[in-house]
């Protein structure tokens, strides 16, 4: 059941590719991910928590499968390597002269009998790497469905939560609705359970005679939920080809040798070193200062330098999405501040021009200067959620200013401090951001009396 030469050749080459392409996607992956939960995974209101929670399980879940594909591709590499060498040997030679070694006792017995000679040796290192190459594929693709089918359950919980908080109906219409939403979910997480069990028991389910009846709509169903009918072809394979042994003992290399590689990533070799959880002003964090960040997002705040020389300093607050349900109940007159009239919109002001000639089209569709008077007073709203503190005093006296950050392009404002006053030496700005002191998934309506100013980023400097 082994390779042909061409055929092994071709999996020793996508092997090598397939390797140098993981190990760059991993790092690829990384920025993407970040870019990603940065700018669309944010909590903007408890509608969307699940839905969110859903995307971030699913970036979680690939770099899983990316690592141990290539882990799995390097096994198979390493075989590959050993099967090469040991088709060499036996080129030159191959036969084992075992009586030249004059063994004694029970090694006289037991080495003959242990050792392969070199054409066996082959044909079984060529079914192994075989096996893995192709079982490296399944498993990647079988983390993948698991994590699909995890997210449509996730999905569904987030519909269930979006109901209960949109429509507006009597208390007992509501609990029904969650009731019927949480009965779903469980009899569809039951039926994902049983899906993967007959995967992982070779098909026991399909062979029985009357489970296989009420199992089939379920199987169909979350195969096509978990694409797993991409793969189909290889996990029969391998099934009907390869022994359960065989198949659990490359699982459990496999699974052993990812072990390990995470039990070594996650070492802990620095006992006596905080791990930054919060914001703290006894931990520097590189990313606050805009000439020693060399990657990543600004998620709070930033000024130019730990050094100040001037008299003038610069703070960047980041605008996150997770406070829209605050600035709804602060700002509900500035959303949707974009300038980008759609064509509806267009046509609407056209039709009410032509009928009201006093009235002109910019007038309709706002001046210049009414929209600058709105983005004065959206901008002023904006910043009312922070508290900007110096050295443990409150600064009600900023002007801030829309902008979006060099970095990374971060929407957010920006001020401009004055500390001609403050002395020469470290100072402390502390940012307090108000948010909702409730909890949205109980139906609890946000008001203004219960926003509170909790910490959101500490930053320390230095004026020369």
């Amino acid at each position: 059941m082994g390779l042909e030469p061409s055929a092994r050749k071709l999996a020793i080459r996508v092997a090598n590719h397939s390797i140098f392409l993981l190990a760059a996607s991993v790092d690829q992956y990384a920025e993407f991910s970040a870019s990603f939960r940065f700018n669309k995974l944010v909590a903007s209101s408890a509608l969307n928590v699940i839905f969110i929670g859903a995307g971030r399980f699913i970036l979680n879940t690939i770099p899983l499968a990316l690592n141990f594909f290539l882990i799995s591709l390097l096994v198979h590499l390493l075989l590959r390597g050993f099967w090469i060498g040991i088709v060499g040997l036996s080129s030159v030679s191959n036969t084992i002269d075992i009586e030249s070694l004059k063994l004694k006792g029970p090694f006289r017995k037991r080495i003959p009998e242990k050792i392969r000679n070199l054409d066996d040796l082959i044909f079984f290192l060529d079914q192994v790497s075989s096996v893995i190459f192709a079982y490296t594929y399944l498993l990647a693709f079988s983390i993948i469905s698991v994590m699909l089918v995890s997210a449509f359950l996730f999905s569904l919980l987030g519909v269930g939560t979006f109901f209960q908080n949109s429509v507006d109906g009597n208390q007992g219409v509501l609990i029904l609705l969650s009731v019927l939403n949480l009965f779903l979910v469980l009899i569809l997480s039951v039926g994902a359970v049983i899906f993967f069990l007959d995967t992982i028991l070779f098909s026991a389910f399909k062979k029985s005679k009357w489970f296989s009846v009420l199992y089939y709509p379920i199987y169909r169903f979350f195969s096509v939920i978990s694409l797993s009918l991409i793969y189909r072809s290889i996990y029969y394979h391998l099934i009907t080809n390869y022994t359960k042994k065989q198949i659990i003992s490359v699982t459990l290399v496999l699974g052993a040798t990812l072990f390990v590689a995470y039990r070594i990533d996650a070492w802990q070799t620095y006992p006596y070193y905080p791990e930054v959880i919060d914001e703290n002003q006894y931990i520097m964090q590189k990313g606050h200062y805009d000439d020693e960040r060399r990657e990543g997002y600004i998620y709070t705040g930033s000024i130019p330098s730990k050094f100040v020389k001037n008299d003038f300093l610069e703070l960047f607050l980041r605008y996150s999405p997770n406070s829209n349900e605050v600035l709804s109940v602060l700002c509900p007159d500035f959303r949707d501040l974009e300038r980008n009239v759609s064509l509806t919109r267009a046509m609407s002001a056209g039709a009410k021009s032509a009928k009201d000639s006093t009235l002109t089209l910019m007038e309709i569709l706002g001046t210049d200067e009414t929209y600058e008077a709105l983005v004065k007073s959206s901008v002023g709203c904006l910043s009312s959620i922070y508290e900007v503190y110096i050295d443990g005093e409150k600064r009600d006296d900023l002007e801030f200013f829309f902008t979006r950050h060099d970095n990374k392009g971060e929407r957010g404002v920006e001020t401009v401090i004055d500390i001609a006053e403050l002395k020469r030496g470290r100072h402390l700005i502390t940012i307090n951001k108000l948010d909702f002191n409730g909890n949205p998934f109980l139906s609890e309506k946000i008001t203004e009396d219960k926003l509170v100013a909790e910490g959101l980023v500490k930053i320390s400097f230095w004026k020369e």
